[in-house]
């Protein structure tokens, strides 16, 4: 994820405020929340997620 990406998809969520080191940690935490979903199997019911397990809707994500 770009530094501008990154600061998109902040702003998108109301986050218009992060510091660079900031930004790279929300970046971050993105992307292992996209490589954490990835490992869960695909047949799995949303009553049956983890509620640890927090995955952002496709539209909140600008729709990607």
């Amino acid at each position: 994820m770009t530094k501008d990406e990154a600061r998109r998809a902040a702003a998108g969520r109301g986050l218009n405020k992060l510091t660079d080191k900031q930004l790279e940690q929300f970046a971050a935490t993105l992307e292992n929340g996209k490589k954490l979903a990835a490992q869960l199997p695909k047949d799995l019911h949303w009553s049956e997620e983890p509620a640890h397990v927090f995955r952002l809707t496709k539209t909140a994500e600008g729709g990607k």
